[in-house]
């Protein structure tokens, strides 16, 4: 073989084998991103309000998951498809869980909490609604009084 040829062969052997390695990584970020994200989704609402707060013991702890676990199942139907539902559902559960939370607990929520209770650009009726505060459905209702 002539040294031309054998260049040629080392430079597509390096190729392919790049191209493998590079297959083989991508593949195995993307099936851990998608199994933390699976494991996100089943954490629920509980998990949520976890990462921004610690309760104080467990009779705190009991409470918030106990609530978190009543609201995430009717949340979980209004998710997607009824945004402003899911708001106004949402604005319930905040005003149930702040008398369970310390003033430390509180401010640590608080984003997180103004982040769910805002109703999204894509969910108004019209466009000259987008600077107003959204306004409650008369539709949804709190799960605890159905």
């Amino acid at each position: 073989m002539k040294l031309h040829s054998k260049t040629i062969f080392v430079l597509i052997g390096t190729l392919l084998i790049g191209i493998a390695v590079g297959a083989l990584g991508w593949s195995s970020l993307h099936n851990r991103r998608s199994e933390q994200l699976a494991e996100m989704r089943r954490g629920g609402l509980y998990n949520s309000i976890d990462r921004y707060i610690d309760p104080v013991d467990s009779l705190q702890e009991d409470a918030l998951r106990e609530m978190a676990v009543a609201y995430q199942d009717t949340v979980g139907r209004f998710w997607r498809h009824y945004m402003r539902h899911r708001v106004a559902l949402m604005e319930s559960f905040e005003s149930d869980i702040t008398p369970l939370l310390n003033e430390d607990q509180s401010l640590k929520i608080a984003p997180w909490l103004e982040r769910i209770t805002t109703l999204p650009d894509i969910a108004r009726r019209d466009s000259s609604r987008q600077n107003r505060p959204a306004e409650q459905d008369s539709s949804a209702t709190n799960p605890d009084t159905q």
